[in-house]
């Protein structure tokens, strides 16, 4: 069939690009820090330099990193919906608003997913879930953990509750939502585990209003921080796996 093309293995381009947006999504390399030379990370993936050059530059036209002549090339401070251009056209959130944007959002989307996860959810969702409040309630762990457990949590809630379009979403914009958490747990510190508690406690036990409302009270909660914070945590760089 003429209309079908061979399928090319992923270039060298995109795997370092890959490779680079992981990490910096991860806080391998903090907002305003310098990222290796294009030498080094020649050495570290044993490509050319025009293959790392060009990863680079899909970043920047990203936003996430620039480059300053003769300088080198830094992390940009990263805020919830800076990229959300690069996502999605529709997405625009006004300037200044972007942390309260997605937790309007949050609010609306996910008090329905926690409601329809109510009807839906088995044992190993239970499972899952008390891991990743394991994780939030544990003091000793280092903070990007809390946050990645909070993300894995709510995106686990998505996918409990079996609808591919919630899903799918909630995958496009999983950046973005990464983000939010993070900027969230560095306003209010780890306060989130025992409203975690109380939802997966519902979730087994009580209605579908009552989780509902206890997700809504919980990212009620979340906006309020960020009005009386009057803005986003000064130190915000992401924390999350790719």
């Amino acid at each position: 069939m003429q209309d079908i093309k061979k399928i090319k293995a992923e270039s060298l381009r995109g795997q370092v690009y890959t490779a680079l947006k992981k990490k910096i999504m991860q806080g391998r390399w903090r907002a305003g820090e310098k990222l290796p030379s294009e030498h080094e990370f020649c050495v570290m993936f044993g490509v050319s330099r025009v293959t790392v050059r060009a990863a680079l530059q899909q970043l920047a036209i990203l936003g996430l990193v620039e480059t300053k002549h003769g300088g080198g090339t830094f992390v940009t401070e990263f805020s919830c919906c800076r990229n959300v251009d690069a996502l999605h056209p529709l997405l625009q959130p006004k300037e200044g608003r972007d942390l309260i944007t997605v937790m309007e959002y949050r609010k609306i989307i996910e008090k329905g997913t926690i409601g329809l996860a109510r009807e839906k959810i088995n044992r190993e969702d239970f499972i899952f879930l008390e891991k990743t409040y394991a994780i939030m309630a544990d003091e000793a762990r280092d903070i990007a953990e809390y946050i990645q457990a909070d993300l894995d949590f709510h995106f686990h809630l998505a996918r409990i509750s079996r609808n591919g379009m919630i899903i799918k979403v909630y995958e496009l914009i999983y950046e973005i939502l990464a983000a939010a958490l993070g900027d969230i747990a560095r306003l209010a510190g780890r306060c989130g585990s025992a409203q975690h508690r109380k939802m997966i406690d519902a979730l087994q036990q009580g209605s579908k209003a009552e989780c509902e409302a206890l997700m809504e009270l919980h990212i009620e909660g979340n906006i309020e921080v960020v009005r009386n914070s009057g803005g986003l945590a000064k130190d915000t760089g992401p924390l999350i796996r790719g």
